[in-house]
């Protein structure tokens, strides 16, 4: 078999993306650093950690389930699965609104054994957060790890909605 020619360019593409690859690291959690997806809920920020996203996207055509809490958005179908569509805003008390009819950015997060969508009014971008730096919440809600730069509020996706408070029930 001929093995492919490569010239000093190509090598040198290479050997440049190599080394950065070299440098990043092996999880998106290590040290005391953090990846985390930065988000508006009405006028204060909030951010998630990427781990937990599986993917943020614009969804439009939400259809409402009825006899669901006021944080139940509806459902939505992504490539092919049926998300629920949960209201962070809601949820977290911080504003409300009738979100169907409307599209707006739904961040698609995926945890052991639980999918779903949460809306949020405005997506940032993303940043590195130092978890020392974190300041304590003066909420002291456990679903809060800290506030950082920017008053910018860490939640605890997985401690948020694993809690049971957001369960609901068929009764």
């Amino acid at each position: 078999m001929n093995e492919p020619r490569r010239d000093s360019a190509t090598e040198a593409v290479l050997r440049r993306r190599a080394e950065q690859l070299a440098k990043l690291p092996i999880s998106p959690d290590a040290g005391d650093e953090v990846e985390i997806l930065a988000c508006r809920l009405g006028g204060e920020r909030y951010a998630v950690e990427t781990r937990h996203l599986r993917s943020v996207q614009w969804a439009s055509g939400i259809t409402p389930v009825p006899c669901t809490p006021e944080f139940v958005v509806g459902i939505v179908s992504v490539r092919g699965e049926i998300v629920t569509v949960l209201d962070l805003a809601t949820m977290l008390s911080v504003g409300s609104g009738s979100r169907l009819g409307q599209t707006w950015p739904v961040l698609l997060v995926g945890l052991p054994g639980l999918r779903c969508g949460l809306v949020v009014d405005e997506v940032v971008g993303v940043e590195r957060l130092k978890l020392d730096r974190l300041q304590p919440s003066l909420s002291g809600r456990e679903f809060t790890r800290g506030i950082g730069p920017q008053d910018t509020v860490l939640l605890d996706i997985e401690a948020l909605l694993k809690s049971g408070r957001f369960n609901v029930s068929d009764e």
